[in-house]
């Protein structure tokens, strides 16, 4: 796992590779897939997920819409009536939702089969691929 330490005057350097790394290169990092932690120089106290914050907010600052103000507001509220842990539950379940698309995404002839998001065009191709397979079946034994 890569560990990168941010310092008190915001910039970050990765230890793996003795390098100060930008936003830019973490957003690289993410994209890769590569396994990484962000520290507070400081104190070593895990401090990824509000670097990642810091990332969204600057590119949201930029005119890049990620969230919509609907969700940022509902992220406020539940946590002015102490119900963080209720809000963190629930995007955490929308996330492993749209990881488990990586086991439906592709079948072996490379095409995507899956939108995690439309479970009725997935049901549907996989009821109708099954017909076809019954079929295909039906004759071979003939």
């Amino acid at each position: 796992m890569i560990k990168i330490k941010k310092y008190a005057n915001r910039r970050l350097y990765n230890t793996t590779t003795s390098t100060y790394i930008t936003q830019d290169d973490v957003v690289n990092l993410i994209s890769n897939n590569e396994e990484f932690k962000i520290i507070n120089a400081k104190d070593d106290n895990d401090i990824t997920a509000q670097t990642f914050i810091q990332i969204i907010l600057e590119k949201e600052i930029k005119g890049s819409k990620m969230l919509p103000q609907k969700l940022l507001k509902k992220i406020i509220s539940s946590h002015q009536m102490s119900r963080s842990n209720e809000i963190y539950n629930f995007l955490k379940n929308i996330t492993d939702f749209a990881d488990a698309n990586h086991m439906f995404n592709l079948e072996s002839d490379g095409e995507i089969k899956f939108n995690p998001f439309d479970f009725k065009e997935y049901f549907n191709n996989k009821i109708e691929k099954n017909k076809n397979n019954k079929k295909k079946d039906f004759i071979k034994s003939n």
